[in-house]
Parts: C-alpha cells; sequence; structure tokens
C-alpha cells in the first residue's frame, strides 16, 4: 500500500481526510505547518519513508531538505477575499489575536488608530465607506490569483470555481474554504497526478467551522449575489457575536498593547492604507 504524507496548512485536514476517502488504498498522513514545526526531527527520519509527498508551497521557504522526498509535488491552497475584503491579520511583535482569532477588521483596526469611538466605528459599516474602500471591486483580481496559482503547478480548477461561486459563498474566511471546495481540490490533484478516484459522494468534516467563521457583510452580499450578516463566528465554539460587541472587543484587544505597537500586516498595509484614507474622510465629513 502507498503511503503519502500531506505537509499543509490549515487545509490540511479537510484535503487529507478527502483523500483518503476517494482512495482508501493509499495511506494518507496529513500534517499542518504546526504540527511539523513542533517535530521537525521526527520529520527528518520519516520523510524517505513516503512514496509521495504533497506540500504547500510555503514549506519551501523553511530551512528543510526535501532532497529525499520521493515525489515531492507542490499543492497550493485555497485563497480568495472578495467576499471578505475588509479581513486583516495585525502584528505587534508577533501575530495579535482578538475575539476572532487571528482575523480582524481592517476598517476597525484603522479607526482605532485614529481614535474614532466605538460608536462612531460602528456607523463606518455602511456601503459608502465600503466602495471608497474597493470592497467591491475584488471579485476578478482574488479569482485570476487562485486560478494562477493552481495553473502554475498544472491544475485548472476554472470549472470548479465556477460552480463553487455559482449560488453561494465557498469561503468562511479569506483562507478558509468549505469543505465541498477542499474534497474537489484533493480530487483534481489526485487523478492529475494519473491516481484513480472512487466517489462515495460522501465528505469529511468540515472541520473549519471550529475555527473563526467571518461574515460576508450584507452589502458586499448583495453585490456579490450572496447572503450576508453582521454576526461573527468566534472560534472554538459555536457562538456568533454581533458587529458592536466584535468592535468592542477588538479595541480591547488593541488597548491591552502599548500605543501604536499594533500594525497591519505587511501583506495588508496596502489595503490599510486606503481603508485608513476613505475612514479619515467619511469622520471629516461626519
Amino acid at each position: 500500500m502507498e503511503k503519502w504524507l500531506l505537509l499543509y496548512n490549515c487545509q490540511t485536514y479537510g484535503v487529507g481526510n478527502s483523500m483518503q476517502l476517494l482512495n482508501p488504498d493509499i495511506t494518507i498522513d496529513a500534517v499542518d505547518n504546526h504540527l511539523f514545526m513542533h517535530n521537525v526531527d521526527k520529520f527528518v527520519e520519516a520523510v524517505p519513508t513516503y512514496s509521495r509527498m504533497i506540500i504547500h508551497p510555503y514549506f519551501q521557504r523553511l530551512d528543510f531538505d526535501f532532497s529525499l522526498a520521493q515525489n515531492l509535488t507542490l499543492l497550493p491552497s485555497i485563497s480568495f477575499d472578495a467576499y471578505h475584503p475588509d479581513l486583516c491579520y495585525a502584528h505587534s511583535g508577533a501575530e495579535v489575536d482578538g475575539p476572532m482569532s487571528v482575523y480582524h477588521s481592517t476598517i476597525v483596526l484603522a479607526a482605532y488608530h485614529i481614535g474614532l469611538s466605538i460608536e462612531a466605528t460602528r456607523k463606518l459599516f455602511r456601503r459608502d465607506v465600503f466602495e471608497k474602500c474597493g470592497f467591491f471591486d475584488r471579485w476578478e483580481a482574488s479569482r485570476s490569483r487562485l486560478l494562477r496559482d493552481f495553473s502554475e503547478v498544472g491544475l485548472d480548477i476554472s470549472s470548479a470555481f465556477r460552480r463553487w461561486s455559482r449560488t453561494e459563498s465557498f469561503m468562511y474566511s479569506l483562507n478558509h474554504p468549505k469543505v465541498q471546495c477542499l474534497y474537489d481540490l484533493a480530487r483534481m490533484f489526485m487523478q492529475h497526478l494519473g491516481v484513480e478516484t472512487r466517489e462515495g459522494r460522501v465528505l469529511p468534516p468540515d472541520n473549519l467551522v471550529n475555527g473563526p467563521c467571518y461574515p460576508i457583510y450584507p452589502e458586499i452580499g448583495e453585490a456579490l449575489g450572496v447572503n450576508g450578516s453582521y454576526l461573527f463566528k468566534v472560534a472554538g465554539e459555536y457562538r456568533l457575536i454581533s458587529l458592536e460587541k466584535f468592535i468592542e472587543l477588538s479595541f480591547a484587544t488593541y488597548a491591552s498593547h502599548p500605543a501604536g505597537s499594533i500594525v497591519a500586516a505587511p501583506q495588508f498595509r496596502k489595503s490599510y492604507d486606503k481603508v485608513k484614507a476613505a475612514i479619515v474622510e467619511a469622520a471629516v465629513a461626519a
């Protein structure tokens, strides 16, 4: 029996479990980046024992020798921000955890930085502000980036993308897709390798629901033809909080750090600057 090692990100278990369902004759050992980083020595010894090793491109940047891996294959993950254009990461020396774990609102972060109140920040969540922030302009660029990521490893996911986005949102956040997408990705990847797949019409658990689920704001949802809300599903429990509560808890998080120490993560700086300029303009006009 073949044995594969999947080194991936937060989507590890959805993809790995899907692969196992699609071909029971292959043993899939699925390992996320956190588990890998805490057990590097173990994997140095284990790598040569696998008949195939599948890694997220992120792992290529690590100080790890993959030269002993048999059939090393790259598999990107699904990342798509058009449903959640306000979402960002924040740093204060390290990633900052808030009410939605590592997920933050660019609007809330910028509003805190310029000294707005919780009430004034809540009033920024409206269509004209979103337009000035560029939140309605993300679809084509995000779609093109997603398709390009997979085309670079020989996978054409354009048909799958059309199917995913036809009737509802396929993302819980910018990097947490629904499990149907991960199942489809696993099937396309295995078929691309020439590996037999068996369709049992059974999906693995949608484990990413256990994490934070960022809402699609109603104004964004209306523009994209999907339902929206301002209810935030927190990580690790089945509980929703309101936008007002999310802002309140976010402000409390930021206040617990030294003044000026929290910044948008580098990949979100350009978006943050645009959002900050838009809300300064909105605050002046109010």
